[in-house]
């Protein structure tokens, strides 16, 4: 895709929600939020949180398309899993530095729209900007890096969970462990990465910068939290 407008990250321009969708030349990845959302004083998300997040939190990643003024995005990682199935398709327009997003179907009622701005392009040179996919026997999903953004969205590859939209508190505790979600922009010094969360899925998290020590061999990054998270996590990606 030579010259395509689409590349880079955006950030979601409203007066109530927050968030960003980076797309490079053939994957996306975005994670959206209510900017009144509080971080949760408790350690565990209640299940009554849950609920609150999986309807206001969207989060959707992997490959896209696009024909014309149409964008389709394929869901391989999804926060909401009655949405991983159909693609999530969008009429777009670009002005300047602003895109239109138009809702078409697979997504929030069609016909709703929303407006990005584009972030700079500035940054320092950097080995992570692309998209990185999770290599995991029991999670899927990628993570997208500009020169100043990212955005993460994962999600357990098999997830017994309700294939409509009536979720129970309780069905949605399990939803929200089940899938992951973050956003914002990031620094990064010798092989620490540090990641300003302005979107984040899970309530207790929301506002807390996350830190990683991180490896590049080649097409491989490993990751490991450090802090800013509830455990430590290592995992593996492979740059496509």
């Amino acid at each position: 895709m030579a010259n395509n407008p689409l590349v880079g990250a955006w950030e979601l321009v409203s007066e109530s929600d927050t968030g960003i969708i980076i797309y490079t030349g053939s994957h996306y990845a975005a994670s959206l939020m209510p900017k009144d959302r509080q971080r949760s004083t408790r350690h565990e998300t209640t299940p009554d949180e849950a609920l609150d997040a999986m309807f206001t939190c969207p989060a959707l990643a992997d490959t896209y398309t696009v024909s014309g003024s149409r964008i389709t995005h394929v869901r391989v990682a999804n926060v909401r899993p009655e949405l991983s199935g159909p693609p999530h398709v969008i009429d777009y327009t670009i002005d300047g530095e602003t895109m239109t997003q138009t809702v078409v179907s697979g997504g929030r009622t069609a016909g709703a729209s929303f407006k990005f701005r584009k972030t700079p392009s500035g940054g320092v040179e950097s080995p992570l900007p692309g998209a990185w996919e999770m290599v995991d026997d029991a999670e899927q999903g990628p993570t997208i890096f500009t020169k100043t953004h990212y955005v993460i969205v994962r999600m357990h590859k098999q997830r017994d969970l309700p294939k409509g939209e009536q979720y129970t508190p309780e069905g949605a505790l399990t939803t929200l462990y089940t899938s992951g979600a973050q956003a914002g922009p990031y620094t990064i010094s010798g092989t620490t990465l540090t990641m300003e969360r302005t979107s984040n899925l899970r309530p207790q998290a929301i506002g807390v910068t996350g830190v990683m020590d991180i490896t590049i061999d080649g097409d491989t990054l490993k990751t490991q939290t450090t802090s800013g998270f509830k455990i430590t996590y290592e995992y593996i990606w492979h740059k496509v």
